[in-house]
């Protein structure tokens, strides 16, 4: 038999704990004016206990044994006892533990893996992507909306604060827009310092993915207000971002080599979007949108088209890199 270490925490009940392999509670008998083995199977039932118990007692008649399992017992031993038969019933009884055990292994790991999703994904999309076998699919390109964001002045700020206050701000910071960007149904593609790259439109492409991308750039324009007036209140300076929205073809898919892939979006679209962020430094402006997004979004419903009465046409934009001007669009400021 393998190696137990045998207790008594009751009259009546010896308990076998094998190392490393769980308890199994072995009833001696239902007559022990303390507890009979049905009140324990009560007892561990009320405890939630993880032990197996096996019955042992001279009472083997049908309506005791099923009485027995119906409460929650692992197996009925009967005697005389038979001590073959009693240690296949406890090998079988480890072995039961140990099956139990590797499925709360696989399910704490996949609850892991579900958790790492929702960092990434927004909560309508993780447990989609945790039932894939290939969550993203295969390389391939795609009309997607991208987004860039990042703190104004960052740099500076961060010249002249502790560390841990730095790494408490860009918590608090990221906290709140990334909670936009799952409200619109983006995903997170990368976090870069200060600088969040986001992504509408995965794991599929939809008809709303500009309008999605539009609507979280507001959301963030509130928060980041809402935010705003918590710093006043607690004495700390107040923080500004430049967002840059665009639209158009990109290729998404992983990238990388044997040793490490990671899924990202690469592409015209996502550098423009990313010189189009830079632009909100040089025009003044928390937004600057391109117009292939403002087109999509017009060809839209009416009620989508509506997203479009707080942006003002700023007409063509050289942008570095790139060969030919940008028609760009930027908040309209209060009048």
């Amino acid at each position: 038999m393998p190696a137990f270490t045998v207790y008594y925490p009751e009259p009546g009940i010896v308990c076998l704990a094998p190392r490393g392999r769980g308890t199994i509670a072995v009833r001696q008998t239902r007559q022990v004016p303390v507890m009979d083995g049905l009140t324990l199977l009560a007892e561990l039932r009320t405890r939630q206990s993880p032990a197996r118990a096996i019955i042992v007692s001279a009472y083997g008649d049908m309506a005791n044994i099923r009485t027995a399992m119906n409460r929650g017992a692992f197996d009925f031993v009967t005697k005389p006892v038979d001590l073959n038969d009693l240690e296949i019933t406890i090998k079988k009884t480890l072995d039961e533990i140990g099956r139990i055990r590797e499925l709360d292994r696989q399910r704490a790991a996949a609850e892991r893996a579900r958790a790492n999703l929702s960092r990434y994904f927004s909560p309508n999309l993780v447990t989609m992507l945790a039932d894939r076998d290939e969550p993203l699919g295969p390389v391939r390109r795609e009309m997607v909306a991208v987004l860039f964001l990042d703190i104004v002045g960052f740099t500076r700020m961060a010249e002249h604060l502790p560390p841990e206050a730095v790494v408490t701000m860009l918590r608090q910071f990221h906290d709140r827009m990334t909670s936009e960007i799952f409200a619109s149904g983006g995903t997170v593609e990368k976090y870069i310092g200060d600088a969040i790259f986001a992504v509408f439109g995965l794991p599929n492409a939809g008809v709303d993915d500009a309008a999605n991308a539009l609507r979280c750039a507001e959301g963030m324009l509130a928060a980041l207000d809402a935010w705003n007036k918590e710093r006043a209140e607690a004495g700390e300076s107040p923080v500004a971002i430049g967002i840059g929205l665009n639209y158009g073809p990109a290729v998404v898919g992983d990238v990388g080599s044997a040793h490490g892939l990671s899924f990202t979006v690469i592409g015209d679209t996502v550098n423009t979007a990313s010189r189009l962020q830079g632009l909100t430094r040089s025009l003044d402006t928390p937004l600057v949108v391109g117009d292939a997004l403002v087109e999509a979004i017009a060809a839209g419903s009416s009620a989508e088209a509506a997203l479009l009465e707080r942006l003002q046409d700023q007409g063509n934009q050289e942008l570095r890199g790139r060969s030919e001007p940008v028609r760009i669009w930027t908040r309209r400021r209060p009048s």
